[in-house]
Order: structure tokens, then C-alpha cells, then sequence
């Protein structure tokens, strides 16, 4: 066992931390939040700094590191690596009024414990956009109750999530490139319908919001 990666610990397995995550983690955090700010030009606004980190940290870090989390729940080796150049490609296109956000993915590797199964790729990969859809479920309701003060940056994080929920269940599979919802798909459509369906009605109010 190569002990290079660490775990919850839960059954016994002597994880221990991947010696560049945590820097991987912050690096891509503080990146991607600045990213973001400047996209949402919320980077002179302390509220809106604050909105703009939570939408980071639920909408991207927090899919990865559940990703991350429910490997390793299932016995795998798995760990969070920033890619530089998406990084550098976020920061670049967040001042053209758009961007490219490929912070990093979760790096998984071989199971430690139990067997493989058809159904781990389905668990793991659904974590994901299962984690967006419940921060987009949260602050679409703090939207809609919150004064209007407040309500903006809850819209905010709301949006990002619900977005980002949809995209990566989009069943697709490119050359290098397989998103989330391709993988749940192929393991189970009725599962990945029923998870698309969900994304596309919390998606409906942000379309609603420019109507």
C-alpha cells in the first residue's frame, strides 16, 4: 500500500496525507475566488468577496472534496490536485466577462479494502453534482426569504451551484475529458435522469431571473 494518501480512517486503513494537497486546495481556492470576484465584480466588496468565496468553496471545492470523501468512504486511494494551468486559465478569462474553471480534480486510485464494484463509479460520481444541488437547494431558499440586502449574495451562491449541479450531470465523454453525469449515466439512466431532472428544475429560477 502506498502510503502517500490519507483517508478517514474508518476501517482501519493507514492513510496518511498526500504530501501536496492541502497546498493544492488552498492554492486553487484563493485562485478560483479571485476568479470569481472578478467575473462577478464583487472584488472591492467585502459582502460580495465573502458571497463569492462560499460559491468557491461549496460550489467547486466542495463537489471535489465530496468526490474525494465518498472514495474514500468505499475503501479507494483519493486525493485533490489543483491543475496549474486551469487555474491560470480562470484567472486570464475572468477579465473577458467569462471563464474557464478547471481548478483540479479528485485523483483516485486503487481500492484498499473490499472489492470493486459497478456501483462505486455511480456513488462517486454522483457525489458531486449531489453536493451542488443541495447547496442550490439551501440558497435558492435563502434567496427568496432573505431582505434584499442580503438576497443578492445568496442568489450568488445559489446560481453557481445550481449551474454547476446541471453542467456536470450533462451525460458527456470527450477525448480526456468524461463529466460526471457520462458516468452515472452509464451505470444506472434511470438514477441519472431522475438526479438531471432535479438540476434542470433548480436551474429554471435563474433562467427566470433574466426573464
Amino acid at each position: 500500500m502506498n502510503l502517500n494518501y490519507w483517508g478517514s480512517g474508518g476501517y482501519g486503513v493507514p492513510f496518511r496525507p498526500y504530501r501536496h494537497e492541502i497546498r493544492d486546495i488552498v492554492i486553487s481556492l484563493i485562485a478560483m475566488t479571485i476568479a470569481f470576484a472578478l467575473l462577478f465584480n464583487t472584488l472591492l466588496s467585502l459582502g460580495g468577496l465573502i458571497a463569492t468565496f462560499i460559491a468557491v468553496l461549496t460550489g467547486f471545492l466542495g463537489h471535489e472534496l465530496m468526490h474525494r470523501e465518498e472514495a474514500r468512504r468505499l475503501g479507494y486511494i483519493a486525493y485533490f490536485r489543483a491543475w496549474w494551468i486551469g487555474l491560470l486559465l480562470a484567472l486570464a478569462t475572468s477579465f473577458f466577462h467569462f471563464i474557464i474553471a478547471l481548478p483540479g480534480a479528485t485523483v483516485i486510485g486503487p481500492k484498499v479494502w473490499g472489492y470493486p464494484s459497478r456501483r462505486d463509479e455511480l456513488k462517486i460520481a454522483l457525489a458531486g453534482p449531489a453536493t451542488n444541488m443541495v447547496f442550490a437547494v439551501v440558497f435558492l431558499a435563502l434567496w427568496l426569504v432573505l431582505p434584499s440586502s442580503l438576497s443578492a449574495y445568496a442568489y450568488l451562491i445559489y446560481a453557481t451551484n445550481a449551474w454547476l449541479g446541471f453542467f456536470n450531470l450533462i451525460p458527456l465523454a470527450l477525448p480526456g475529458m468524461m463529466l460526471d453525469g457520462f458516468r452515472v449515466f452509464r451505470r444506472d439512466i434511470r438514477i441519472w435522469a431522475l438526479a438531471f431532472v432535479i438540476s434542470i428544475a433548480l436551474i429554471v429560477p435563474y433562467i427566470l431571473s433574466f426573464i
